[in-house]
């Protein structure tokens, strides 16, 4: 069995053989520390660039979401104030909400998958409170929900890109007048279909 060391064996080691010992300790924990800082800088870099990606395929779908409601909105608008010599008889229907707007904000955290799911959900049950009502509201009436419901959605997908875009550092956003003219105007009926909280689903 080895002999334990004793001080005097171990102050026998000659100085430079304990301050190279030192510098390969030193030299190791130091590898160690860089290693582990360089592998979370290139994760966090990685999850910045996929979050970036996601903000630019969710912002265009967004963006064409809210003026598909503004063009179906200005078509009735001028329908309906030109006792329907212009413009056109728009429907809620007809508004495109790809697949692609709820993979892309899954990517950029829960609070943008909430609002996206909201939206689609909203715009679902505006859909669905028009058909019901059709047939039992006057046309006038009718449209003027319409015209409500839109301008609530157009508001609903605008606010969401701003968000999408503050969420990866874009200075894009919505003018402050435009959203709220479309406030405005999504809730003077939008309670028939939103509850107006981003707490709930309805």
């Amino acid at each position: 069995m080895a002999e334990p060391a004793t001080p005097a064996a171990i102050w026998s080691i000659p100085l430079p053989q304990i301050v190279g010992f030192a510098i390969t300790i030193l030299a190791s924990y130091l590898s160690a520390r860089w290693g582990t800082a360089e592998t979370r800088k290139q994760f966090n870099k990685k999850v910045e660039d996929d979050e970036r990606a996601a903000a630019a395929e969710l912002l265009p779908l967004l963006l064409k979401v809210a003026l598909d409601c503004d063009k179906k909105k200005g078509n009735l608008s001028l329908f309906t104030s030109s006792d329907g010599h212009d413009g056109v008889d728009e429907s809620i229907h007809g508004i495109e909400f790809p697949p692609a707007i709820h993979s892309s904000a899954a990517r950029l955290g829960p609070r943008i998958t909430e609002r996206a799911i909201k939206l689609e959900i909203t715009k679902t049950r505006a859909e669905e409170w028009v058909a019901d009502a059709s047939g039992y509201i006057d046309e006038e009436e009718l449209n003027e929900k319409i015209l409500s419901f839109l301008a609530l959605l157009s508001l609903r997908a605008r606010y969401l890109a701003d968000l999408a875009a503050e969420k990866v550092g874009l200075a894009m956003r919505h003018p402050q007048e435009d959203m709220e003219r479309l406030l405005k105007e999504g809730t003077k009926h939008g309670y028939e279909i939103d509850s107006g909280s981003e707490a709930n689903w309805y």
